[in-house]
């Protein structure tokens, strides 16, 4: 018997513990560097009340300051609508609270590499139907449901082919330009706030563009909207969020992220030690305001559901 499948021989849902690991950037996931699958890292399954089996599911994956209320909120929702919801731990497993000041902790490539590996467990459930698992994500893990769509990446983790059959980016950073412009058809749609000047608007519309050649991507913008858009929280300004600039992160075929500043300064941002420096040389990339808005956040948790419900119950 496959050994994922004995995963799921004494319990059907609850908490699933899996093996995956912690590569720094998207160069050591495309060159087998640090990508072996050594770390436990665990995750809740959730079933809704009623379904029909086997079960469509979805992979939600947070931000940088964790699992939040506004994640639970349209988790419940899809609950409520006949999805099943695994939710994977990526900072607990790590014993993380947040990286919202420290974004070396952990990386896009490390939450991008769990939700293959989760991927890849659900694929082997039971009751869970392997052609209808999508992906959905906030910030850096709205950035994860992007960029898990490339199919450099795809290629690179898959393990038995397996990609994701839909996926919905909520105000993700898509600060990176990929030279092989190649990308997964399952449906896309990247719901952002008009206002948002954490991860900014204008990069997610000029990624887009780059990519329209290949496929089309949907996007929602609500109005007087910013990061964080779905939250019951008030409106504020952080000063210690690390803000993205409207310039994009080249990601060269071989795997290398170079950033070249305003001022022609160049920074291989395959090591910690470049990402610190950038961090430390790069002037007004420090403050980003969050927070929610109500009839955005009202707006987002219908329009969650209708896309998930059009890709896999139409």
């Amino acid at each position: 018997m496959n050994q994922s499948k004995d995963k799921f021989a004494d319990k059907k849902e609850g908490v699933f513990f899996f093996k995956s690991s912690s590569p720094y950037e998207f160069y050591h996931i495309l060159n087998g560097i640090d990508i072996e699958p050594k770390e436990d890292i665990f995750g809740s399954l959730i079933f809704p009340e009623k379904c029909e089996y086997p079960c469509p599911l979805i992979i939600p994956v947070h931000g940088s300051a964790g699992l939040r209320e506004g994640h639970h909120t349209h988790m419940v929702n899809l609950l409520e609508a006949g999805f099943a919801i695994f939710r994977v731990h990526h900072f607990e497993s790590r014993k993380v609270i947040s990286i919202v000041d420290n974004q070396t902790e952990v990386t896009l490539a490390t939450m991008v590499t769990d939700a293959f590996r989760a991927l890849t467990l659900m694929s082997e459930h039971p009751l869970i139907d392997p052609k209808r698992i999508g992906i959905m994500g906030w910030s850096l893990g709205g950035s994860t449901a992007f960029y898990s769509a490339w199919e450099p990446i795809i290629e690179s983790l898959s393990t038995n082919g397996e990609k994701f059959a839909a996926h919905l980016p909520i105000y993700p950073g898509t600060l990176l330009k990929p030279e092989d412009n190649r990308w997964s058809d399952a449906p896309m749609h990247i719901l952002f706030g008009a206002d948002d000047d954490y991860t900014p608007l204008n990069l997610c519309k000029r990624i887009i563009e780059y990519i329209k050649p290949v496929r089309d991507i949907d996007l929602t913008v609500y109005p007087n909207s910013h990061h964080s858009f779905d939250s019951i929280d008030p409106v504020e300004f952080i000063p210690f969020a690390v803000r993205l600039k409207d310039m994009f992160i080249d990601i060269y075929k071989d795997g290398r992220s170079v950033f070249t500043d305003e001022n022609n300064n160049t920074f291989n941002l395959d090591s910690k030690e470049e990402r610190i420096r950038l961090l430390k040389e790069t002037p007004n990339i420090l403050g980003a305001h969050a927070g929610g808005n109500w009839e955005a956040r009202r707006q987002s948790h219908k329009d969650v559901v209708s896309f998930f419900q059009k890709q896999f119950f139409s």
